[in-house]
């Protein structure tokens, strides 16, 4: 498929580095491919409309935590990054999937990574069938490794609108990052294009760079309050909440999510309106941070941030959905919507695309497998969420990892990519 670029965002404990210019994680100790790698090695991201939904509902309620770490975020969570993403995904991939896409056409299954592989269902080493689709193994279909993508709006005590996550599988999809040796690397498909090369749904399926991050600290309002006892503002949320126990950023009912107490930001946690609004003022923070520059970031790493393109701009630079959506090219047409640039069925009002400049949506064939359809279903059970449903995991890190609008950098190289429209 041509590739379409997308926003996505990932909270993350730690900051991108700069080499060479380019963002990259600080894992790869200072080298540009290392640190290119690390960032996005078999991880997830999550839309930039529902970024704050993992934080909300896992990260910051004070009656989770146990009291040595009443001042500390889970897993230290501190940033919300904007990963810039170029995907292609493999024909096999829409092929197997595009009966049963649901609410994300173009993505197969959101399968949940942990620590750089696949999440099991159970024990070491039972995984859902999509994982082993990656790669063909265990007599499922060679899909290759394809971006997932699926719904997750529902969660009660967090119930972000268009909150969806995404799954990018890279190399040795099922060990984890101490565990991936060469050997296992360079025996199973690139899902993460090397540095400097674009995605063509054959050799990789998948290019980012990182545009900037804005620190929680910054979005929620803690470093813009004065501390007493210095005479300046919070240097960070530790600070503020150890200053005095009445200092809470946010406690809630653990299974409902209903607010007790807490920072005037997370007020109306129940709301969606109320975190579609928290959603915006994120990203407005974001841009606020490229103008003013932030007390927790240094000056010279804002300089090198991207403001986002918006996603109307980013609708006129991608292929239209027929080209990529089967179900796109008749009836009312689809168009793109959001940061995540999903296509979406359109009003007959609309007047949407459905074909142009003679184009002929292919037959497609599935990669072979002697599995019935039942057998090469996604189903992540617990909730009973299978094929392109989201479940269990977050679009979070504990490592790192996710332009001016209308341009791209050398980390994403997609330029070519996406004058030159692949063929399906």
């Amino acid at each position: 498929m041509p590739p379409v670029r997308a926003v996505h965002a990932r909270v993350q404990s730690d900051a991108p580095i700069l080499v060479d210019g380019v963002f990259v994680s600080s894992y790869g100790d200072g080298d540009l491919e290392a640190g290119y790698l690390s960032a996005m090695d078999s991880v997830n991201t999550a839309s930039v409309e529902g970024a704050l939904m993992y934080v909300q509902a896992e990260g910051i309620n004070v009656n989770v935590r146990a009291d040595d770490k009443r001042c500390v975020r889970k897993s230290g969570m501190a940033n919300i990054v904007f990963y810039e993403v170029i995907i292609a995904q493999t024909n096999e991939t829409l092929a197997q999937f595009q009966t049963s896409w649901g609410k994300t056409p173009e993505y197969g299954p959101m399968l949940p990574m942990d620590s750089g592989r696949c999440t099991p269902l159970s024990g070491d080493s039972e995984f859902p069938a999509g994982c082993l689709q990656f790669n063909g193994d265990d007599s499922q279909p060679n899909v290759g490794p394809f971006v997932g993508g699926g719904i997750k709006d529902d969660d009660v005590r967090a119930p972000y609108p268009d909150n969806y996550w995404f799954s990018f599988p890279n190399t040795c999809p099922l060990e984890a990052w101490s565990n991936k040796t060469d050997e296992c690397r360079n025996s199973t498909r690139k899902g993460l294009c090397p540095y400097g090369q674009g995605p063509d749904g054959v050799d990789c399926t998948f290019a980012y760079n990182i545009l900037g991050w804005v620190t929680i600290d910054d979005i929620v309002g803690i470093t813009a309050l004065d501390n007493p006892d210095t005479g300046s503002t919070y240097v960070n949320f530790t600070e503020w909440c150890n200053a005095t126990s009445n200092n809470t950023e946010f406690a809630a009912d653990a299974e409902t999510g209903e607010m007790e107490t807490g920072l005037p930001f997370w007020e109306d946690p129940l709301n969606s309106t109320a975190n579609a609004a928290r959603a915006e003022a994120a990203v407005a923070k974001y841009e606020e941070t490229l103008k003013s520059g932030s007390t927790q970031i240094e000056d010279t790493l804002v300089k090198a941030f991207k403001t986002l393109p918006t996603p109307e701009e980013l609708a006129a630079a991608n292929p239209p959905c027929y080209m990529t959506v089967e179900a796109c090219g008749s009836g009312n047409g689809c168009k793109r919507v959001g940061y995540s640039q999903l296509c979406t069925e359109c009003e007959a009002s609309e007047s949407c695309e459905t074909g142009g400049s003679g184009f002929t949506y292919p037959t497609l064939e599935k990669a072979f497998t002697t599995l019935s359809d039942n057998e090469t279903t996604t189903n992540l059970g617990g909730d009973g969420n299978s094929t392109s449903s989201a479940s269990g995991s977050s679009a979070s890190s504990n490592t790192t990892n996710a332009a001016s609008p209308l341009t791209f950098t050398a980390a994403s190289v997609a330029v070519g990519l996406m004058t030159a429209v692949l063929a399906l």
